[in-house]
């Protein structure tokens, strides 16, 4: 069995490729494809997983699938939606910080 991949912000079209592209690579046996939204285009043969990363639930997710590589693109560097700014900032600071501790927690992840 191949690599685990968890990747993150997957309703956007860049994660959303790269999705796509990362399934192609022979050492890679799954892809997780983490968001809070349902993402509008396709993710090939990806598990799509409704999650937000600010939550302690991402810890369970990457215990659940032994995900062992995380490919963290859920940032954003403008301020989208009604929450602007400050939703920026609670996405892109505490989401960072909850899924690295997740990461950290995690016995399955490899640490380079």
């Amino acid at each position: 069995m191949g690599k685990v991949v968890l990747v993150t912000g997957v309703a956007r079209q860049l994660a959303g490729r790269f999705v796509r592209r990362v399934q192609r690579e022979p050492e890679v046996g799954r892809v997780i494809a983490v968001d809070a939204v349902p993402p509008e285009h396709d993710l090939g043969d990806a598990e799509f997983v409704r999650a937000d990363i600010r939550q302690p639930m991402i810890g369970k997710i990457l215990a659940q699938h032994s995900v062992d590589t995380v490919v963290h693109l859920d940032v954003s560097g403008t301020a989208l939606g009604a929450g602007g700014r400050t939703q920026a900032k609670e996405t892109n600071v505490i989401g960072t910080m909850q899924l690295l501790g997740a990461c950290q927690k995690a016995p399955t992840v490899r640490r380079l």
